[in-house]
């Protein structure tokens, strides 16, 4: 890092923060109902779920830092 570059905090409320988080919890859990009703490894339903929460969670913080950078 050079002594000139910015980092940017988070500066998102926790509500916001937390909303984005549960979003993602509830995701996770319907992706793992659906990959267990086709009767996969549970292997199989850990990577799908956990692949759907980092998905929504990446996607829910990047369209609140762009909320929160346009308003």
């Amino acid at each position: 890092m050079s002594a000139n570059s910015t980092h940017q905090t988070c500066n998102h409320p926790a509500r916001d923060i937390t909303i984005v988080a549960l979003v993602s919890g509830v995701a996770c859990l319907g992706t793992a109902v659906t990959t267990m009703a086709f009767n996969v490894s549970p292997l199989a339903t850990l990577t799908g779920s956990g692949g759907a929460f980092i998905a929504v969670l990446s996607a829910g913080m990047n369209i609140l830092n762009h909320i929160k950078r346009d308003a």
